[in-house]
């Protein structure tokens, strides 16, 4: 394992979770915590995905009419000349 340097108190905090007996060494304290981590990243990633999913499928069962995609180009051409023209500020 590649060396580390911990804070003062995670330090402190791997050290009693040795000396209770919960695990062998600081290596076991650490990877159990990445361990943490990654399963939160990936359930956040999902939450993420579930989130832009439920988006796009209420685009699609939207019954409003899209806008054309000219219509769209034109504007964000407009809004930005606008900024232009007034130095910067919308």
């Amino acid at each position: 394992m590649a060396d580390i340097d911990l804070s003062p108190d995670l330090d402190r905090f791997v050290r009693t979770q040795v000396a209770t007996g919960r695990f062998r060494d600081a290596a076991e304290v650490v990877t159990a915590g990445l361990r943490l981590l990654e399963d939160r990243l990936s359930v956040e990633s999902f939450k993420h995905r579930d989130a832009v999913l439920t988006s796009i499928l209420a685009a699609f069962d939207d019954p409003q009419p899209g806008v054309p995609a000219q219509v769209v180009f034109d504007r964000l051409e407009d809004r930005h000349a606008h900024r232009v023209a007034n130095g910067g500020k919308a």
